[in-house]
């Protein structure tokens, strides 16, 4: 009888953490941006973004469009939109040990500049232009600036991780709403290499 019981008591464990392993190695859900209606030029902005290369999701894993505007600028009849900005792609897909914390898979950087038209049916991004590598990245800031100090200067604050950068802010907030609007069980996010951040609230 004790060996039975021992017996049903391992199944329930194993069953119990093939459970949790379950749960918390589940698919991500895709992301989505709800704040479209609010402010539908950052809407289009964001779903133009979902359509870019530059990162690799792996399975299961969810692309999170995280971009940095710092300058926006409507025509007269505001049927026309310039943004300035840094239009940071980050993948993540859930930790194998543990399923609370995202783990950043790849990031890409991409600071440019876009022109949005209104349409019948909403804005659209209708060009867009991103700094080039190596010795063209700064030139190619200037030219986005276009004499601009300030805007040039805003640009630089969005470029990396350094004190001063405007990034982990916004890459936090994006986690967090991301994490918010899809009720997950998400604790954290972590870059390879760094501390978790933590984006419980």
């Amino acid at each position: 009888m004790k060996k039975i019981v021992s017996m049903l008591m391992a199944l329930v464990m194993v069953l119990g953490i093939g459970c949790a392993l379950a749960e918390n190695h589940g698919a991500l859900p895709p992301y989505t941006f709800n704040a479209g209606q609010e402010d539908p030029v950052l809407g289009a902005v964001v779903n133009y973004m979902l359509t870019m290369s530059g990162v690799t999701v792996e399975e299961g894993g969810v692309l999170i469009p995280t971009p940095i505007i710092v300058k926006t600028e409507m025509n007269k009849d505001e049927t026309e939109a310039t943004v300035w900005g840094n239009f940071w792609l980050f993948s993540y897909s859930r930790n194998e040990q543990n399923g609370k914390i995202l783990d950043e898979k790849s990031a890409a950087e991409c600071p440019g500049v876009m022109k949005l038209e209104k349409k019948e049916d909403g804005w659209t991004v209708v060009s867009a232009e991103f700094a080039g590598d190596g010795d063209d990245y700064y030139e190619d800031l200037k030219k986005f600036a276009n004499g601009d100090e300030a805007l040039l200067k805003e640009y630089m604050n969005t470029t990396g991780r350094d004190e001063g950068s405007y990034l982990p802010q916004y890459q936090r907030a994006a986690v967090v709403n991301y994490v918010a609007d899809n009720h997950l069980d998400i604790e954290a996010y972590q870059e390879f290499g760094w501390e978790p951040v933590s984006v419980i609230n």
